[in-house]
C-alpha cells in the first residue's frame, strides 16, 4: 500500500483541490538526501504523501499503514464493522471505547457550535435521499425534507461532558434512530493530525502531511524555506490549473469545493453540499473555500461550512474569527472569478 521513495512527487486533493508543490531538483542543490523520507501511497479512498527529515534514517511506512487501517475501522463508512457504520446502526443508546470516535465527535460538535450549524455531520440521511450521480435527484418534496430533518442535527447525539481525559468506553445517546452520523467532513483533517502526531512521538520536527490534499506542515521544508501548496481554479473536469501558491509553515491547509463534484438535472447544477440548516443543497455564488489553520481537522471542517454559508456569510464569519484564515473564490457572473482573502492569509 506504501510506497517508500526517493524522488518527490505531486498529490492531487480529490475533495479539495490542492497540490503539494515539491520539487524535485531539491536533491541537487547539496542537501544530504539520506536526512529526507518521502512515503507516498493510497489510503482512504484517496492517496497520500508524508515527507520527513529524519537523520536517522527510519522507515515509518509499517506505523502508518498500521494508524490508516485504525481510523478506517474507527471512522469509515464503507467497513461495514466499523464504529460509525455501528454507531449508525444502533437504535438509541452506543457504548465504545473507541477514542478516534469519541474524539472526532466531539470535535465535530465543537465546530457545529462555532459555525452556528454550518457544519453539521449529522446531514447524512439527506445526504442519502437526495443522491448524487446518475441517480441524483432533481428535487425532494418539503414532506420529505422536513421528515428527514428530524434526524439532522449535532444536539440530536448526547455526547457525554467528561469525555476528555476518559480513558474507557462512554456511552453516545441518539434522539432518535435515524440520526446518522457521517465523519468525511472533518475525517480526513483529524487523520492528517493523527499522522502529524505519530511523527511528533519520534522526534520528528520537520514534516509535510498530505492525505487527499489535506496538508499539515511542521518546521522549514528541503531547502529551508516554507512547503509551498497550490490551489488550483475552479475548473471542471481532472485538470489542475494554479490559482495561487500557499506558503505554509506550522499550520494547516484544506480547501472545499462544489465544480467538481455536482448533479446536472435539468440543466440545473446540484452541489455535494447540503445545508444543514435547510435540508437543501447549497446553492450559492461560493466555488471553493480555503481555510488555513492550526490543525487540519479544524480547517477540514471549516472549509465544509463556509461552502455552506455562501459567500458574504462566509466572509462575515471569517472577519469575527482571526483564529484562522480564509481565501473564497466565487462565481462573479460574467464568466470569471471573484477573489476574496482575509487581512493574514499567507502569500
Amino acid at each position: 500500500m506504501i510506497a517508500l521513495t526517493n524522488a518527490i512527487g505531486k498529490s492531487r486533493r480529490a475533495r479539495g483541490f490542492l497540490f503539494v508543490l515539491i520539487a524535485g531538483a531539491l536533491w541537487g542543490c547539496g542537501l544530504n538526501r539520506s536526512d529526507w523520507t518521502n512515503l507516498q501511497g493510497k489510503a482512504q479512498g484517496t492517496t497520500f504523501t508524508i515527507t520527513y527529515r529524519d537523520s536517522l534514517g527510519h522507515d515509518l511506512s509499517a506505523p502508518v499503514d498500521s494508524l490508516f487501517r485504525l481510523i478506517d475501522r474507527s471512522l469509515s463508512l464503507w467497513d461495514s464493522t466499523s464504529t460509525i457504520v455501528r454507531f449508525n446502526a444502533a437504535a438509541d443508546s452506543f457504548s465504545t471505547d473507541d477514542r478516534h470516535f469519541q474524539v472526532v465527535l466531539a470535535l465535530s460538535r465543537q465546530q457545529w457550535n462555532s459555525t452556528d450549524g454550518a457544519f453539521d455531520p449529522t446531514v447524512l440521511p439527506l445526504v442519502r435521499a437526495w443522491g448524487l450521480g446518475k441517480q441524483g435527484r432533481a428535487e425532494l418534496d418539503t414532506a420529505a425534507v422536513d421528515s428527514l430533518m428530524r434526524c439532522v442535527g449535532m444536539p440530536r447525539i448526547r455526547i457525554p461532558d467528561s469525555w476528555e481525559g476518559h480513558g474507557g468506553p462512554l456511552v453516545f445517546r441518539k434522539s432518535d434512530a435515524c440520526v446518522q452520523f457521517d465523519p468525511n467532513g472533518i475525517a480526513q483533517g483529524y487523520t492528517v493530525d493523527m499522522l502529524a502526531l505519530l511523527l511528533r512521538l519520534r522526534g520528528i520536527e520537520r514534516y509535510m502531511v498530505e492525505v487527499g490534499g489535506e496538508v499539515r506542515t511542521s518546521g522549514a521544508n528541503e531547502r529551508g524555506g516554507p512547503w509551498t501548496i497550490q490551489i488550483d481554479k475552479p475548473v471542471e473536469g481532472d485538470a489542475h490549473k494554479q490559482q495561487t501558491v500557499v506558503p505554509l509553515r506550522d499550520r494547516s491547509l484544506a480547501t472545499s469545493g462544489n465544480y467538481r463534484k455536482f448533479i446536472e438535472i435539468g440543466g440545473m447544477r446540484y452541489g455535494h453540499t447540503i445545508d444543514p440548516r435547510s435540508g437543501r443543497p447549497a446553492m450559492s455564488a461560493l466555488l471553493s473555500a480555503s481555510v488555513v489553520a492550526d490543525d487540519c481537522a479544524t480547517a477540514d471542517a471549516l472549509g465544509t461550512a463556509l461552502m455552506v454559508m455562501g459567500p458574504d456569510a462566509a466572509k462575515a464569519w471569517l472577519a469575527a474569527h482571526r483564529e484562522v484564515e480564509g481565501y473564497l473564490i466565487s462565481d462573479d457572473g460574467m464568466g470569471g472569478y471573484a477573489v476574496w482573502m482575509t487581512e493574514g492569509w499567507p502569500e
